[in-house]
């Protein structure tokens, strides 16, 4: 499944948890103001506004996101969505025990953690397909990779933060402040680890309302910060990319503020006054900017100066679609927000480079997506499927003026094993039937136009859960005809 990413990323070529005491199951229903989006300290500093690229809704909450290269993943209920950072489009989908509370990939891309609200957290190397491996256990699993890209940390809610190194999957370090067992578990679990980038040093967050910043060589308690914010948040506290700030979120007296202050000693820099209950908060890859995750907005700032940059332009009604987590791309000129409604966002400042869509391989043409051309359950194709396959037509024959093209349906797991494979014979003879139409009209006589159906037997992804629920997301994968090529030398 993981070697299909790339032609999966080309479909559309053709075409946390809220609120104080409700942990387990979501906001608090009871908030239910519409707001707009506010700007909480003077008129921004931009005279433009960033710009939604693409926005896709998913069937369930999202509790988590990450970022890595050109794909975005969001953690929900026992399901990771993968989806590429160019137009949204679906790339991967991984299955898991429970909810995917929170979701990071390794410094080189190659591997996705999940940290899952039962079974600890799971380990899928998205580049090599190998079988995926879990380590720690327990409850509400917590995790980040060290910046050598040489260790993971993870902890749950017994409050230690354990140290393993990722090749062998073998514990070198517990790190557990003394005073933390002693302590109910509503107080000590983790909410958050984050590693400072010189891998020297992490923090984590706990329920106690105290970040403990760790020396990880020593096992020795540095610093400790006191923060203000849910229980149910994200991330609410955050080493700069740069070394030497922090921020994390606090409270004085009715204001909700984010602290930034010096790595080195705590001291305060300045206070930023952000929308209430902050969720997340991230800074861009060059630690010049912080974005800030609130139940009422989501707001981007300038460290240096601490002005407003940004409020995106969101119609928010808390709790049901406020912004949960987000994360920067790694360009820095993008930000992927999640909401709590299931909805992914991807956000372009001013000024910035698009995302570039990834080269067409035409020698392993990308699938051709059912949901686009047939309606559901029927093969003939709609009208509008003229138009996508004639552009596709043209590239193919640009490419190859000779050759023997086999259009091979697939079908999802849904329904009847036999009729799903008919299904799936019948679609590829619609599309070989329409490329004849299109050669022969054009004088084409290069082609010789196979057909193949394999029905529900060679799924790109898994499409229901562990529960037997079905993902309509990851049917859509699977619901496509593939072209191979053999070419004619």
């Amino acid at each position: 499944m993981r070697n299909s990413r790339i032609i999966l990323a080309f479909i559309l070529v053709f075409g946390l948890v809220l609120a104080s005491g409700c942990a387990a199951s979501g906001p608090d229903a009871t908030e239910k103001p519409a707001v707009e989006p506010t700007e909480t300290a003077g008129q921004p500093l931009a005279e433009e506004d960033p710009e939604l690229v693409w926005s896709h809704k998913h069937e369930n909450n999202i509790h988590s996101i990450a970022s890595s290269g050109e794909t975005v993943a969001v953690g929900e209920f026992k399901v990771t969505y993968v989806h590429h950072l160019f137009d949204g489009s679906l790339v991967d989908v991984l299955v898991h025990e429970h909810s995917v509370d929170d979701i990071e990939f390794s410094k080189d891309g190659a591997l996705l953690g999940a940290g899952q609200g039962y079974y600890g957290v799971l380990l899928t190397n998205v580049v090599d397909g190998a079988e995926p491996q879990t380590i720690g256990d327990g409850h509400e699993s917590r995790l980040a990779f060290s910046p050598d890209g040489i260790s993971i940390a993870t902890g749950n809610r017994e409050g230690i933060v354990w140290i393993w190194e990722i090749d062998s999957l073998s514990q070198t370090a517990a790190l557990e402040n003394p005073e933390v067992p002693d302590k109910a578990v509503m107080n000590r679990r983790l909410l958050a680890i984050d590693y400072h980038p010189s891998g020297k040093s992490l923090a984590a967050t706990h329920t106690d309302g105290i970040v403990y910043i760790w020396d990880i060589e020593k096992e020795e308690i540095t610093q400790t910060l006191q923060y203000g914010a849910d229980v149910t948040a994200g991330h609410t506290f955050r080493f700069s990319p740069n070394s030497n700030d922090m921020a994390y979120a606090v409270k004085d007296g009715g204001d909700h503020l984010i602290r930034i202050c010096t790595v080195e000693s705590g001291e305060k820099i300045r206070d930023l006054t952000v929308p209430e209950r902050v969720m997340d908060l991230n800074f861009s890859p060059d630690g010049t900017m912080l974005v800030v995750a609130s139940r009422q907005a989501t707001t981007v700032w300038d460290v240096a100066s601490g002005e407003l940059l940004y409020t995106l332009d969101q119609t928010i009604t808390p709790p049901e679609d406020s912004p949960v987590a987000l994360t920067f791309t790694p360009d820095g000129g993008h930000i992927a927000v999640a909401r709590w409604d299931g909805t992914i966002e991807l956000w372009r400042f001013p000024g910035a480079e698009p995302i570039p869509a990834p080269p067409v391989d035409m020698r392993v043409p990308p699938p051709l997506p059912s949901d686009v051309l047939f309606d559901t359950g029927s093969a003939k194709l709609k009208e509008a499927a003229n138009a996508e396959l004639d552009s596709f037509a043209n590239e193919l024959y640009a490419s190859f003026t000779k050759a023997k093209i086999t259009f091979i349906g697939h079908t999802d797991s849904r329904g009847d094993a036999n009729s799903n494979l008919q299904l799936s014979l019948d679609r590829a003879t619609a599309i070989k039937n329409w490329f004849q139409t299109w050669a022969d009209e054009k004088g084409i006589d290069g082609w010789t136009l196979l057909v193949d159906g394999k029905g529900e037997t060679e799924l790109k992804a898994p499409d229901t859960n562990v529960e037997g629920t079905f993902l309509e997301n990851a049917g859509a994968l699977n619901r496509r005809v593939e072209i191979e090529i053999e070419p004619d030398e």
